[in-house]
């Protein structure tokens, strides 16, 4: 996906014939929209003319407006897909069937594929050794493919597989990092910083999850893996499963084996923190996504396998999603 970020306090966004403008108290650029799917305002103090809306609108670029801890509270999308109501039947139809079973299986095997490839990658880099972890979450990956049965059976199942594959990851990544950063494992309400990056990354994956899905006529409320909860995209927390490994930490964990460390302010990443995060997350898009079924980019994949999950619904079929390095 090519993202426009707008992340500083007095930036404005306009418009200059088919070209979106912007301007901070120092510089003026244009980019044609063409070059742009998306827009993400990631601080406050951003100002975007009535002309730019339209414009974005005309062109199918679609708005995400992030808060402090980089959760989507907008995200502005184009009124109509094509075949919304063909995917839609088919997805609902799945929920209620065996069908569903096959897509939550099939999240949990490539999010831990996903997993094990991104641990070898940064087990080879640092020296560690890392074939008997990755030997062990391959194998957890193939139990969650073999899980059969009604989708709120199999469910629990799958959770009690992924639960024990994140153990043994997470305490891989954890002996990767330098003690100093005070991380002993993912905890969605630790206050360490490293799982302070982790929450705002991953939350910035969830806008592009949000939108792969709704391109590709997918109700991101009506989930396969996660339970279904009002007013919470699952389908979105399912469907980025795949890609929180090499997308978010991958990166995360070699800036921070670099030497880089994020500032905390009353608990949340400070400004400058949040924008080196972004940026880092932003390049990492454009790395090739090892493993998929054509040459594409990271953010390209994001985009395309929900298409396949789509399409992979409406025809009835196993999903084929990412391993994040190994073909599947």
């Amino acid at each position: 996906m090519r993202a426009l970020l707008l992340d500083g306090y007095g930036v404005k966004l306009g418009v200059s014939g088919t070209s979106l403008v912007v301007k901070d108290r120092s510089s003026s650029r244009e980019v044609p929209v063409w070059e742009v799917d998306a827009v993400i305002v990631a601080s406050s103090g951003v100002s975007i003319t009535s002309r730019a809306l339209r414009l974005m609108a005309s062109a199918g670029i679609e708005l995400v407006v992030l808060d402090s801890r980089g959760m989507p509270v907008s995200v502005t999308y184009l009124s109509h897909y094509s075949r919304t109501p063909d995917t839609r039947r088919a997805q609902y139809s799945a929920m209620l069937s065996e069908a569903g079973t096959r897509v939550a299986s099939s999240i949990v095997y490539c999010k831990i594929m996903s997993q094990a490839s991104t641990l070898v990658r940064l087990g080879q880099s640092a020296g560690a050794s890392y074939r008997s972890a990755a030997l062990s979450l391959k194998a957890k990956a193939r139990k969650a493919m073999s899980v059969s049965g009604p989708l709120d059976e199999a469910r629990k199942e799958l959770l009690q597989v992924e639960a024990a594959a994140a153990r043994e990851y997470w305490g891989f990544v954890a002996s990767l990092l330098p003690r100093d950063l005070g991380f002993d494992g993912r905890d969605q309400e630790g206050d360490d910083p490293v799982n302070a990056c982790l929450n705002y990354m991953y939350a910035v994956l969830y806008s592009l999850g949000l939108r792969a899905l709704l391109l590709a006529g997918l109700d991101p409320y009506a989930g396969f893996l996660h339970v279904d909860r009002s007013g919470r995209p699952v389908l979105v927390y399912d469907y980025v499963e795949q890609f929180r490994a090499p997308v978010v930490d991958e990166p995360l964990v070699r800036m921070l084996m670099s030497g880089w460390r994020p500032r905390l302010e009353g608990g949340l990443l400070d400004v400058g923190s949040r924008k080196e995060l972004i940026r880092a997350f932003m390049e990492r898009l454009k790395d090739q996504a090892l493993g998929a079924y054509r040459s594409m980019s990271l953010g390209e994949a994001i985009r395309e396998y929900a298409y396949r999950l789509a399409s992979s619904l409406r025809a009835g079929q196993q999903y084929p999603c990412y391993t994040g390095g190994e073909p599947h």
